[in-house]
């Protein structure tokens, strides 16, 4: 009886992964049969050097072109995706990048995002990508690792995605995040792939790199909920939307605020101000902060 409570105990653990890993976790595990690596910079940074055992799957893999803007792909291309990672029901997955100080964060921020809108949601970020790997004495492999076999069957949560319409009717009721640099949301400058400067109105400013340190480490989850929770007076058991310029931006706050402070009803606006700037029906205000 004792061996089964430890036994249960220890599955329990097990299902209920930490939202972030870091380089030193990742080195003592990254050879267990049951953890899927996925890397997903440039396939070059990946042929340079990577984790070993880890598989390449690029932005392009998770995103398609709409219109102006991206959404993420559908329930059979992600399905295909995750299958040929390797996962499985009982895999659990650590996503990480290469180069932190472009976007390559935001890619590992939006395929987490993107696997738990396909319903899996055993994920985990390498807190510091790739460096904070090496800098823990991880080795780096030029060999690709060969396509998995996984069994995952997606399930899509189209709860977890705001619309253009819902965007529209939650207009002064419900709060909303605009992670872009505080300059766009002003409207001090118009980005050159919006039609019209400022940002969706009521929403407050929060760029999503204030969620992380200079050397791109996750800030403490104290000093996030400061941030968010007092600061911003955001209510975790409120609704909540999210959004950028084209979805990368904003999967960041999204990841912090739902992952790690655990607003559960917080959705990501996927098409973001590409859709929503290039518009001429869509409420937009410049030159004040709310």
């Amino acid at each position: 009886m004792r061996n089964l409570i430890i036994f249960l105990a220890l599955a329990a653990s097990l299902a209920a992964m930490e939202p972030v890993v870091t380089g030193e976790w990742l080195v003592k595990h990254a050879e267990e049969k049951n953890l899927v690596i996925v890397d997903v910079s440039a396939p070059e940074a990946y042929e340079e050097g990577h984790i070993p055992g880890a598989r390449n799957a690029s932005i392009e893999l998770w995103r398609r072109g709409v219109g102006q803007h991206a959404e993420v792909r559908s329930a059979a291309e992600l399905q295909a995706q995750m299958r040929r990672l390797g996962i499985g029901k009982e895999t659990e997955v650590v996503v990480y990048a290469h180069h932190l100080d472009n976007k390559d964060l935001l890619r590992a921020t939006y395929v987490l995002w993107a696997m738990e809108y396909a319903g899996f949601k055993k994920t985990a970020l390498l807190d510091g990508g790739l460096p904070a790997y090496t800098a823990a004495g991880g080795k780096l492999s030029a060999t690709a690792t060969a396509d998995g076999a996984g069994s995952y069957t997606v399930k899509t949560d189209a709860g977890m995605i705001a619309t253009l319409d819902e965007v529209k009717a939650s207009l002064g009721k419900v709060a909303m995040i605009d992670s872009r640099p505080a300059h766009f949301y002003f409207g001090a400058e118009k980005q050159g792939v919006l039609k019209r400067a400022g940002h969706i109105s009521g929403a407050h400013s929060y760029f999503w790199r204030y969620n992380v340190t200079p050397q791109n480490r996750l800030k403490p989850k104290a000093e996030l909920s400061g941030m968010l929770e007092k600061g911003l007076g955001l209510d975790k058991n409120a609704p909540l939307i999210v959004y950028c310029t084209g979805g990368l931006e904003a999967s960041m706050n999204y990841f912090v605020v739902h992952r790690v402070l655990g607003f559960k009803q917080a959705k990501l606006y996927d098409a973001s101000m590409k859709e929503w700037g290039n518009r001429d029906d869509t409420p937009m205000r410049v030159f004040v902060w709310e």
